[in-house]
């Protein structure tokens, strides 16, 4: 073995083990990922759609348990006391049974601009407020997946993944067997691994056989969608930083596009070519026989600093461009977010990491920000639509 690939081995143990000790921290002692997550009831009650007075009138008249109690009496619910309340009140924010779910792609070809994050949190996001999400990375890079505590390089010799699945020696009905569950109640994901830069060659290879064979390449991914496109509200999907046979199998399968742009001259300047290219690659999809129509595409100004004057005015300039394909809200730059991350969390899995204000205006940022896209995913169910109104972001029911 060569000096360079020793020395890069023996780095990567080192990380792997470096990464252990840090989950061993954060996790323990269960080593894996647990929610422990509790809502006083002006949260709870926000999050059902209710109000607290209609929630204590229910719990009065027997419709729902007592909440549960703390020794000081303070009243609290738990994640899975939501869902008992849904179900219980008949309260339900997703889709209609024979509606397909909308899928997102979070997409930008830059590096660093947020889209792993947005894609965690945004999974997060919905399924506290009790929306059914499957998350599918990607990227190869597979952020994604080691924020929702999958180790992909465990991944490289399953054939439950993705990578799997995309070689086009599989066939369509093995995609079901991918989906992974997650700490999550709601949230599914079919994670990312190593082997998924394998899929991209396989891929590339139809291109030899012509025809039949490039198309499938080009739709496997929406193929697999499609036996669970019902099972699900929302589907996310992570790609990869670049337009290869992945990229354009992300493009062919999803129904919607969020484009995460920070407010930086050269990010908004590579977005040009990210648009550019995106459209020539449909079209490419076209002409393969992959017809591709989003029922909506947004930008979203990510990791946004207004105190600096350069992003202030990057911030106008991309509203001025974008008008109403730009989010009104944008991310807002937020060492919550940043250490969160650094815990394999997101916002809305953590406790406050400085002063309850900060961490507070954070998660109304977030809310904000998805609440806008939410609004977005409601318009393309027939049964939630209310073209023309407002939609609020919780997706809720009069009390």
């Amino acid at each position: 073995m060569s000096y360079t690939v020793n020395t890069l081995r023996s780095l990567t143990r080192s990380c792997e083990q470096m990464r252990d000790r840090v989950k061993s921290v954060v996790f323990k002692p269960e080593d894996r990922k647990v929610l422990d997550l509790t809502f006083g009831p002006g949260v709870a009650a926000e999050l059902v759609g209710r109000t607290p007075e209609a929630l204590a009138k229910a719990e009065k008249e027997g419709r729902l348990p007592a909440p549960k109690q703390l020794n000081n009496g303070r009243r609290y619910y738990t994640l899975e006391d939501l869902t008992q309340i849904r179900e219980a009140l008949g309260i339900k924010v997703g889709k209609a049974p024979h509606e397909d779910a909308v899928i997102i792609a979070v997409q930008n070809f830059k590096g660093g601009v947020g889209k792993s994050t947005i894609t965690k949190h945004f999974a997060d996001f919905l399924a506290l407020r009790g929306y059914s999400v499957l998350v599918i990375d990607c990227d190869p890079q597979a952020s994604t997946t080691t924020m929702f505590d999958i180790q992909p390089e465990t991944l490289i010799d399953k054939e439950e993944t993705l990578g799997n699945y995309l070689s086009p020696r599989s066939v369509f009905d093995d995609f079901p067997a991918a989906i992974h569950d997650t700490a999550w109640p709601t949230i599914k994901i079919v994670p990312s691994s190593l082997g998924l830069q394998d899929a991209e060659w396989d891929l590339t290879s139809t291109l030899r056989e012509g025809g039949q064979a490039v198309r499938e390449g080009l739709q496997r991914l929406r193929i697999g969608l499609s036996s669970v496109v019902k099972d699900f509200d929302v589907i996310l999907l992570d790609p990869p930083p670049a337009m290869g046979f992945l990229g354009l199998n992300v493009m062919a399968a999803a129904t919607g596009m969020l484009v995460p742009v920070p407010a930086r001259q050269l990010d908004y300047l590579s977005t040009i070519h990210f648009m550019d290219t995106i459209a020539d690659n449909i079209e490419v999809l076209e002409a393969n026989g992959t017809p591709v129509d989003y029922g909506f595409i947004r930008i979203v100004c990510s990791a946004y600093t207004p105190s600096k004057p350069g992003e202030n005015d990057m911030w106008k300039m991309m509203q001025a461009t974008y008008a109403n394909f730009m989010l009104s809200q944008p991310v807002l730059a937020s060492e919550e977010i940043k250490n969160a991350t650094q815990a394999f969390r997101s916002i809305y899995e953590s406790k406050p990491s400085a002063s309850h204000g900060t961490y507070q205006r954070c998660r109304e940022n977030l809310d904000a920000v998805f609440g806008e896209v939410l609004q977005q995913v409601r318009e393309q169910w027939p049964s939630k639509s209310i073209s023309g109104l407002p939609v609020d972001a919780h997706g809720s029911v009069p009390a």
